[in-house]
């Protein structure tokens, strides 16, 4: 996760209230102390499991245009954070989460989460599931059966460099996000993603007007990026990096952000980790409700939220069982899902 002038980012935002044993019976709003909102967006931080947290919002007529999930990938590592980093002072090494349950286990675990994040969407809202080679394939799969074939919109491919100590297979650098929609009349803003086109093809089309088989596009309004996009790691990011393994891009949450939701609409991540849905929901102009089980994901997702100017208004919410995460862990997937014709 680096090291040297950047150590002041892996800090975290100390709340005591978020370490302590609970057992909440309702989500329990903690006392934090914030500066005066200066932004028009509002984010919910949620220290809960993800599966309780979205059948209360279920409950409570909760429904959200995007929700992004990034969980853990069946990876069968565990990851850790770095912390109380500064200047001259190099920051510790701690536990950040476990991503090392059986494979079977893993599914069913995962299965149940995203049955209740398609009873959780507006009739015109998208859900974007970030994997990688380890398990996408089944759970797209598991994503066809809960869906419907039918609702399947994209398989993005994100691509990047990085080290690798691969020697007898490619390596491997592409995460895999798929995306799924509720209807099909699902909201999509492709003017929100436009990118120029590439400097070759606008030389083409400058040297001959049959280039294009008598199309010619418009080059000054450039075009809807492909299924396939390059966005640096984090670990090649140093200002945004924050001594999290895992964090994700703010480039690649703002493409999502902007295709598929607009400004004053609420967004949805049940895996927040270190809270980068909800830092570009902030300068967006969306409204976010984080979940994470991890007191420290929390803690580093307020110092990021902290930061900002204008200052998102930020309510800390507890919603747990126990303070080692373990509640709900095994729950079985949902009964009775049924989806109508219009919706497929």
């Amino acid at each position: 996760m680096g090291r040297g002038a950047f150590e002041h980012n892996y800090q975290s935002l100390r709340v005591p209230a978020l370490s302590v044993p609970a057992y909440d019976l309702q989500p329990t709003r903690l006392a934090l102390d914030w500066p005066t909102p200066t932004a028009l967006s509002t984010v919910h931080l949620f220290c809960a499991d993800n599966l309780r947290l979205a059948r209360w919002l279920l409950q409570g007529q909760q429904r959200f245009r995007l929700i992004y999930l990034d969980p853990p990938f069946a990876s069968g590592k565990r990851y850790v954070a770095r912390v109380n980093g500064g200047p001259g002072v190099a920051a510790a090494v701690v536990p950040a989460y476990h991503d090392d349950r059986a494979f079977d286990d893993y599914l069913r675990w995962l299965e149940p989460r995203l049955v209740i994040a398609r009873e959780l969407l507006t009739d015109d809202g998208t859900l974007y599931v970030h994997l990688d080679w380890h398990a996408v394939h089944y759970v797209k799969v598991m994503l066809d059966r809960i869906f419907g074939r039918q609702r399947f919109l994209n398989e993005i491919i994100w691509c990047y460099h990085g080290p690798s100590a691969i020697t007898s297979a490619f390596k491997r650098k592409h995460d895999t996000i798929l995306v799924y929609t509720r209807s099909r009349n699902y909201y999509f803003n492709a003017d929100a993603v436009r990118v120029p086109y590439d400097e070759a093809t606008v030389r083409t089309f400058r040297s001959s007007r049959r280039a294009g088989f008598g199309k010619v596009p418009d080059l000054a309004r450039g075009k809807v990026p492909e299924d396939w996009w390059y966005f640096p790691v984090v670990a090649r990011l140093h200002r945004e990096r924050v001594g999290y393994q895992t964090q994700k891009p703010e480039a690649l949450l703002r493409r999502i952000l902007l295709a598929s939701s607009a400004p004053g609409d609420q967004v949805l991540d049940l895996f927040s980790g270190s809270g980068t849905t909800g830092v570009v929901a902030a300068k967006l102009e969306r409204h976010a409700t984080l979940c994470d089980i991890h007191p420290l994901a929390i803690e580093k997702t307020l110092l990021r939220l902290r930061r900002l100017d204008p200052l998102p208004a930020v309510a800390l919410w507890r919603y747990r069982q126990d303070h080692n995460g373990a509640a709900d862990q095994m729950a079985t997937p949902l009964e009775g899902v049924h989806r109508s014709e219009e919706e497929r």
